[in-house]
């Protein structure tokens, strides 16, 4: 195992990463993406290192969490003389107390107001998905990737909602992603700013950054029709920048993506995507995991941020490596079964001022991996391989890595969500990897309690919607966690090491839904929920968008 590049700084028993105190920028978290997921300056869905973006450095400015205040530590006034005098010393102020926590034991969920509906009357013929038949029907849309960022940085964020409709079917459905304005504090669907966005194939992720200064979102897509052999079945790279009117489009700043003649510039073919300083120069830079199907058409990339904003491509080999990572076990695995890249995140884990990388696997035999910067640079030589989930080195998959200072020790921790590949995505698992100077001990087991009902769902059972931020207002990283029927499961760190759970379900006469924001969108100090749920008769189907108070006691 390579140990990482990089010297941590330990004063009174606490690790210090020597980036910690270069910056500190506003950031508001949320995710894809999966993801889902803002990131700091040297990563993605990243708190304390900000914000998707960089910042929780030392002084007395607060670190904004999704609109809640993340303080990162007073520093007590000196009085000083001119040194030609005896100078009469005034006692310095005591340091004031850290934040009373507020033990929260239940949460509630009631419904506020609903943002904006849609509706799907289209057919679509019997068809075969991951193994199994289903039926002629009426085609689903469903959410993924969603964000909110506040693009107006007027402390009340937006939200952006892909869309993938008819998922796994022969069936052609582009649609376009859904914008929700706010200007004070109430999420709105508007019609002429909506009408910007491209129709694509969803997004697989999503990820927080800032584009020449300014709070921007990148999303990428796999492909989502079914028909797999189809070139022109690809996703899309979307960037949106925002500004003082709002959020943009931003096409002219990304470069094309392929040297293809027959798919479009913009294509990929990626299920993870992360944003990152890769370079350290202070700019986030995208790194897209494109799967590289039909001859090269997609590779996987970094896309290298420039001074005025802009982007230029680079592919690597050792990004390349990562697509044909070797199975650990191959006699444990079907025969033809390879190691698929899942998930990637981008975090400086070792206070270099460079973002390293966390790969994740699935459908085959792999560990997740820590791939250490080492000055703009990757190696398979340079990394860290990282402590399996419960379901093994075989059934797990790498779904979602956000990072956070959990035990306030100055470096970033790993939060990790799998599920697994028998049953076909069926579960949700959480892993909890403490930081230790560079080395990463598993404290799950002890740390939080999950039901087996969780961990072990059935198939297709799984979700995206993983979340960090201070619930409580104590200065500490909470994560929050929604089951796909939309159950919160909200832990309260408790001192770095242990979390409390406190539940939160929709309203019985509100049915279920899926989690697609958690940001404290009406500027008040406490997160609201946003909802994707369900109606309709049998010739259609109906979705509404709402807006839920979350209410601790």
């Amino acid at each position: 195992m390579a140990k990482p590049k990089a010297a941590y700084t330990k004063r009174q028993g606490t690790v210090t990463s020597k980036a910690a105190a270069r910056q500190e920028e506003r950031v508001d978290l949320a995710t894809a993406d999966t993801d889902d997921e803002k990131v700091a300056a040297a990563g993605d869905q990243t708190l304390n290192d900000r914000s998707a973006p960089s910042g929780g450095g030392a002084g007395s400015a607060p670190v904004i969490l999704g609109g809640l205040a993340l303080l990162g530590g007073a520093a007590a006034a000196a009085g000083a003389g001119n040194g030609s005098e005896p100078v009469q010393s005034t006692p310095a102020p005591a340091p004031a107390p850290p934040p009373a926590q507020i033990t929260y034991t239940s949460a509630t969920l009631t419904k506020s107001y609903q943002i904006y509906q849609i509706s799907s009357s289209d057919v679509v013929p019997e068809y075969v998905y991951a193994g199994v038949t289903y039926p002629k029907g009426i085609a689903d849309i469903f959410p993924q990737g969603s964000i909110s960022v506040d693009f107006q940085k007027d402390r009340f964020p937006e939200l952006i909602i892909p869309l993938n409709k008819a998922y796994g079917t022969p069936v052609f459905a582009r649609l376009p992603f859904i914008y929700l304005s706010n200007d004070n504090g109430k999420l709105e669907f508007r019609k002429a700013e909506n009408e910007q966005f491209p129709s694509v194939f969803g997004a697989r992720r999503s990820s927080f950054l800032t584009v020449d200064g300014a709070p921007a979102a990148f999303f990428v897509a796999h492909n989502v029709s079914g028909i797999y052999n189809d070139p022109t079945a690809h996703g899309t790279a979307v960037l949106v920048v925002g500004g003082a009117t709002g959020a943009k489009v931003r096409a002219d700043l990304v470069p094309p993506m392929t040297t293809r003649t027959n798919v479009a510039a913009n294509g990929t073919d990626a299920h993870a995507m992360a944003t990152g300083d890769i370079n350290g120069d202070g700019r986030q830079d995208i790194l897209i995991a494109n799967w590289n199907p039909f001859g090269g058409a997609f590779a996987p990339m970094f896309l290298i941020q420039n001074q005025d904003g802009s982007f230029t491509s680079r592919t690597s080999s050792f990004l390349n490596q990562l697509n044909t990572m070797p199975l650990l076990n191959p006699g444990k695995v079907p025969e033809g079964q390879n190691n698929l890249w899942l998930d990637v995140h981008i975090a400086d884990l070792n206070g270099d001022g460079f973002g390293d990388i966390v790969a994740g696997f699935g459908h085959g035999s792999s560990y997740s991996y820590i791939f250490w910067n080492n000055k703009g640079e990757f190696s398979f030589e340079n990394k860290t391989a990282l402590p399996t989930s419960v379901y093994g080195t075989e059934n797990s998959l790498h779904m979602e890595t956000r990072t956070a200072d959990i035990d306030n020790d100055g470096d970033l921790d790993l939060i990790i969500s799998y599920s697994r590949y028998v049953p076909y995505y069926g579960g949700d698992y959480l892993q909890i990897l403490r930081n230790d100077a560079g080395q990463f001990l598993d404290i799950t087991s002890t740390a939080i309690k999950q039901a087996d009902a969780d961990v072990y769902g059935q198939r297709l059972d799984w979700s995206p919607a993983l979340y960090i931020t201070d619930l409580n207002k104590d200065g500490k990283a909470d994560i929050v966690f929604a089951r796909q029927d939309g159950t919160l499961r909200m832990y309260i760190n408790e001192g770095g090491s242990t979390f409390r759970n406190v539940n939160a379900s929709l309203p019985k006469n509100e049915g279920w839904g899926k989690l697609i924001g958690f940001d404290d969108f009406d500027g008040d100090g406490s997160p609201e929920a946003v909802y994707w749920q369900y109606g309709g008769t049998p010739d259609r189907k109906d979705y509404f968008i709402n807006l839920y108070e979350l209410t601790f006691a």
